[in-house]
Parts: C-alpha cells; structure tokens; sequence
C-alpha cells in the first residue's frame, strides 16, 4: 500500500508539471513565447543575484513576447552574481535588468589616488589651521617654506622659539581625500578650524561628505618627512608661500616669543 501511495504521488505530481508546461504554452499557442523568470517570494531589496539563484528564489514561466517588457531577464547569469536589488520584489513579480543596481566597486578594492607622489619622495600629511595655511590659499602644485614653533605651549622655563624647518616643499594635496560613492561639499572659510587640533574630521550626512580644506599633503624626502612628522607631534606648523624666484635657506637663528613689548 505504501508502495502504490508512492507512486501515485509521483504520478500526480508529473501530471501538474505537464498541466503548467502545458497552460504556459497554451497561453502562447499561434504567438512568439518568451521564458521570463518571475519572483516565487516576497525578496527584499539588497539581495544578490548569486543569492536569489542559490536560493531558487525564481521560476521560469512562458509568456507571449509582445506582453513581456523591455529589460526582462530570462536567466540569472554571472553577470548579475553580485548586483543588489533596489527594491523588494513581491511573489510573481517579473525580474527586469533595471531591478539590480550596478555594482561600483569590486569587492576588497580601495579608491584611487588622488595625487601622484613624485618619484623618490614620501607623501607626509599634516593638519593646520586657517592661518597657518595662508588663510586657505594654498593649493596643488604651490611651493610652501615650513616653519615650526616649539614647544606647543608658551612657559616662562620653556619659551617658544620658531625656527625653519624646511626651505622647500611642493605641495601635492589640499584636503582630505574624498570617499568613493559620495558627494562633495567644501566647509565655507568661516566654519575653519582656529587651530590644528579642532579641526574637524569629514562629516558624512546621507551621502555627502563635507570637506575641510585645512589637511596639506606635501612631498618630502625620507630626513625631510622625520623632521616634519617630529615638528608637527612637538609644536606648532606654519606654512610660507614662496612667490616666484623666492629662494629660503634653513638658518640657525631662530626667533623667540615672549611679552609684547
């Protein structure tokens, strides 16, 4: 009994396969067919094509082509392996090209660049204020004289004392490097930070991010990025906008701070 149960259930369920094979090309009997695939769930938004194959989250259905839209998929290739749906799919809902947003990065893969770093120089970074960086008008390609004034703080024991640090350095950047897959805002001169240390880091608010422009990257050599890294830890940097046919040359004398006369 247990036997010819069995078999009868497999007989039936052959007969419903052939009914629907069979309805699917009824439908399109003396018409052009089409096999589209049409969702066998409720699939949210975000799901990748690999994951609604390996799912079986589809079936394949024959319709008459001139009903089928353009963009229809008729198979869930490679290609779409790992482009997300942008939106929830309802049960019977027919998958179209459109329906995957377009993948912007590989997997693991970092943003280009944004500055070539000359050949056998080091790519140094340091945070400054508005002044500093005279008032924001230095740029890529400009040539800066760094000065450093130590310590920090002021103290009657350990008066500052502001010497040059470098004569020459190009300048490579200006400003902090943008993420991928977002849009760009510059921070108005006004919002710039008084100091180093209150600059603001980017501010990222429904895919914008908004920039300070109080970052410069410069190109230095392996001695030149030791004494930038130490003067920038140890004191305070100010930066000097060579002019055209300006030549500074690193001097010992250094300039004290105290009480203004």
């Amino acid at each position: 009994m247990v036997l010819a149960a069995a078999v009868l259930a497999c007989l039936s369920a052959v007969a419903v396969i052939a009914y629907a094979a069979g309805a699917d090309r009824r439908a399109v009997e003396g018409k052009k067919g089409t096999w589209v695939l049409l969702a066998t769930a409720t699939i949210p938004s975000g799901t990748t094509g690999a994951q609604i194959r390996s799912r079986r989250l589809v079936r394949q259905v024959l319709m008459p082509a001139e009903t089928v839209p353009s963009g229809a998929l008729t198979k869930l290739d490679a290609a779409l392996d790992t482009r997300k749906l942008n939106a929830d799919l309802q049960p019977d809902q027919m998958l179209l090209s459109r329906q995957f947003a377009l993948s912007t990065a590989k997997p693991g893969a970092r943003p280009a660049s944004t500055f070539a770093v000359p050949r056998s120089r080091l790519a140094v970074s340091v945070e400054l204020g508005i002044a500093p960086q005279v008032a924001g008008n230095v740029k890529r390609g400009d040539r800066v004289t760094v000065f450093v004034t130590a310590p920090k703080q002021d103290t009657a024991e350990t008066p500052q004392r502001t010497r040059i640090l470098l004569p020459t350095a190009t300048v490579i950047s200006v400003g902090e490097s943008v993420p991928p897959n977002v849009s760009l805002s510059l921070a108005p001169s006004a919002a710039a930070p008084a100091s180093p240390s209150a600059s603001p880091t980017p501010a990222e608010t429904g895919g914008t991010v908004t920039l300070r422009r109080y970052v410069v990257t410069l190109a230095v050599t392996a001695d030149q990025a030791e004494e930038l890294v130490n003067g920038y830890n140890r004191g305070l940097l100010h930066l000097g906008l060579l002019g055209p046919g300006t030549r500074v040359t690193a001097s010992p004398t250094v300039a004290e701070s105290g009480p203004a006369a």
